[in-house]
């Protein structure tokens, strides 16, 4: 027999009454008399019970009283009839948190993890054992600037929702504090002889263009995975930009060229922007285990990007070969 109920429960106002030949249930101006073998009573009436919470899903109560003498899909249907169910909403037992909570017991570890997980990536793996060519290092510097002239578009987006006061202030300072930083890309990179106006008509590699489009969308439809995900952009590594100044000074790069990128990372660091996410996510009060989860696999989607951008800018890069990446269409 069918029934159409998840959690099935009396209306709220059913009153249960113990009769000598059964049970008597009243709501309003209407009601029903269940009549029942008076050995089978105690547990017709417990069942009655449990639907009055309202707590107990259908398998469940199936499960507890299918052996009892009666059915208890039969009677649900009988009482729906009468106009004396209605479908309850399972408690939730989602592990629900505050946005801070969730920025150290969850996103940071899970981050690290991931990280550590995927091991150097195959640009820093080629710095740290010297084997990183000129172009590479170009190549770098290239994609930086893609991501960084994207930063004020992508953050937007996000500030289309209305959270709170707080968030959108922060946001309004990172975008102003983020914005025209490309024209220090641009300056770095004309010291190796790559004019601006060319600059503006390359294209970045995949998963550079990968990572902006995601940020994009989750800016747009899921702003609680964009604030996640900006301190994987905003934190500098120490360790990177001492081994990106030493390998760049080897292979006889000017100041110019290395020094600009090493004051974005700088300014990021001195800004608190390294901090941004926490500082964002502090002000949202609850975060579902649901949305934890799906901010976490956007963020591990991330990260698994970014290490396949420094493979792209190696597998590229590093070949003898026009690297212009200019399309005419």
């Amino acid at each position: 027999m069918a029934v159409f109920f998840s959690v099935p429960g009396l209306r709220k106002g059913v009153h249960i009454n113990n009769t000598a030949t059964g049970i008597s249930l009243d709501y309003r101006e209407q009601g029903c008399d269940i009549q029942v073998e008076s050995e089978r009573k105690g547990e017709l009436l417990k069942f009655i019970k449990k639907l009055s919470l309202g707590e107990k899903d259908l398998s469940e109560l199936n499960k507890l009283f299918s052996k009892c003498g009666f059915s208890p899909n039969e009677i649900i249907n009988d009482l729906d009839k009468l106009g004396l169910m209605n479908e309850f909403t399972q408690k939730s037992t989602d592990k629900v948190m505050s946005g801070e909570d969730f920025y150290y017991s969850r996103l940071i570890p899970t981050a690290h993890r991931w990280q550590y997980r995927l091991g150097h990536s195959p640009l820093y793996q080629r710095m740290i054992t010297n084997a990183i060519t000129k172009n590479e290092l170009i190549g770098f510097a290239i994609e930086y600037y893609h991501l960084v002239k994207m930063a004020p578009v992508l953050i937007s987006p996000a500030l289309s929702h209305v959270v709170s006061e707080e968030i959108r202030g922060q946001l309004l300072a990172l975008f102003v504090e983020e914005y025209d930083h490309d024209r220090m890309m641009m300056d770095c990179l004309a010291a190796v002889g790559i004019a601006g106006s060319e600059l503006l008509m390359r294209q970045p590699l995949p998963a550079t263009f990968m990572a902006n489009a995601s940020l994009g969308v989750y800016a747009r439809q899921h702003y609680l995975s964009f604030f996640s995900a900006l301190f994987l952009f905003e934190t500098p590594s120490h360790a990177f930009n001492e081994c990106f100044i030493k390998v760049c000074t080897e292979h006889g790069f000017p100041e110019n060229f290395y020094q600009p990128l090493i004051k974005h990372s700088d300014i990021n660091e001195g800004g608190n922007h390294d901090l941004i996410t926490l500082n964002l996510l502090k002000h949202i009060p609850l975060i579902s285990e649901e949305e934890q989860n799906t901010i976490l696999v956007h963020i591990c989607s991330l990260i698994e990007m970014l290490h396949e951008e420094d493979r792209q800018i190696v597998d590229f890069y590093s070949k003898e070969q026009d690297i212009s990446r200019v399309y005419n269409y």
